[in-house]
């Protein structure tokens, strides 16, 4: 099941990059006198259609290149990526010709101006030249990105299509009201604070006065406030040790009490008068100037902002429920021998030897 889904997913979004590489590519000296044999033999069958190890191969020449076309000239790479993945691109051979068989049946066809314009956009206009390096021949490339094409149309018009009708409006409102419970969301504070900190509280607090008339009276911004006191030329002795804390944005029970008793008084866009605490560095004296941007009340999260979400999630659950009833059937209408394909996986077979 997991195969089935990883590889309807990523048919959803991105062709040739269905099998995630299982292993690190620990290369060799490619130049080294060493090459792959291929104990070839049938390994399933679909429809009355043989699936080999040459085809398994050459359908993972086209993924190896897809993922790591620097590597093409290496065949250790090679091989370490074929033993990694050669049974999970087995059963997506099996499942890809049960799609196609259900598409021929339905008439589904790619046009050829399709086929060329993906190519393109996997090889780039060099493509005779990329696909060489992939061990690919055109006409092998070509009717490979033709099946892909098929499949993600297939896939789309039995299990997306689907999928979707059934996430109804209804359905996603029903799942939000039992999860509503479990989405309740803390109060959210956004503020600032302006710190002024001076060996001499009394002088302390005298610029601690003037910063907060520029704030409060003069209705300097925040972000202006220093240039602000450079221009007014206030003298250095008060202009030393003011400095603007970095935003914070903080749950209510994240607040300490002392912070919460000072915010809980002011509205959103407003200051507070300098306050005088302990610093809990050095436990000096400093004054403290709160600014409140915004606090954002907390409560069960409105239904508008998870709708979205809730949908992608259903029907990310309907596709792939859809997906494996949609295999389960292609495969006993087809009589494909999954005990028999299972005993050859779990089985000591290498089809792939380096020497």
């Amino acid at each position: 099941m997991k195969q089935k889904l990883l590889f309807l997913s990523i048919l959803l979004f991105s062709i040739f990059s269905t099998i995630e590489v299982k292993t690190e590519l620990s290369l060799l000296d490619p130049s080294q006198d060493i090459h792959i044999a291929v104990n070839n033999r049938i390994l399933a069958k679909v429809n009355g259609k043989a699936i080999s190890v040459i085809d398994v191969m050459k359908k993972m020449d086209m993924l190896f290149y897809r993922q790591f076309p620097q590597y093409t000239s290496s065949v250790p790479a090679r091989f370490q990526f074929y033993q990694a993945n050669w049974k999970p691109t087995l059963n997506e051979i099996i499942d890809k010709e049960l799609i196609l068989v259900d598409a021929d049946e339905l008439k589904i066809t790619v046009s050829q101006g399709d086929v060329r314009q993906e190519m393109e956009t996997l090889f780039g206009p060099n493509i005779i030249i990329n696909l060489d390096k992939a061990g690919l021949t055109f006409d092998e490339a070509y009717k490979m990105v033709q099946d892909e094409m098929t499949i993600r149309r297939m896939l789309h018009f039995r299990v997306q299509l689907q999928a979707i009708n059934e996430v109804t409006p209804q359905r996603v409102r029903s799942y939000y009201d039992s999860v509503a419970r479990d989405n309740i969301r803390d109060n959210e504070w956004i503020f600032y604070v302006v710190t002024i900190r001076q060996r001499d509280t009394n002088k302390a607090a005298e610029t601690a006065n003037v910063v907060y008339h520029m704030l409060a009276d003069d209705k300097v911004p925040l972000n202006e406030l220093m240039a602000k006191m450079d221009e007014l030329k206030i003298p250095d002795g008060q202009r030393e040790g003011v400095s603007i804390s970095e935003e914070f944005k903080t749950k209510e029970k994240e607040l300490s009490d002392g912070f919460k008793k000072i915010l809980t008084t002011l509205n959103s866009g407003s200051y507070s008068m300098p306050i005088i605490q302990k610093s809990r560095s050095d436990n000096s004296s400093v004054f403290r100037i709160f600014y409140l941007q915004s606090m954002k009340p907390g409560g069960v999260v409105p239904f508008a902002e998870l709708e979205s979400k809730i949908r992608a999630k259903l029907i990310n659950e309907a596709i792939d429920e859809g997906t494996e009833a949609y295999f389960k059937k292609q495969r006993a209408h087809f009589d494909v021998q999954d005990k028999q394909i299972q005993e050859l996986l779990s089985s000591d077979f290498q089809p792939f030897v380096l020497r």
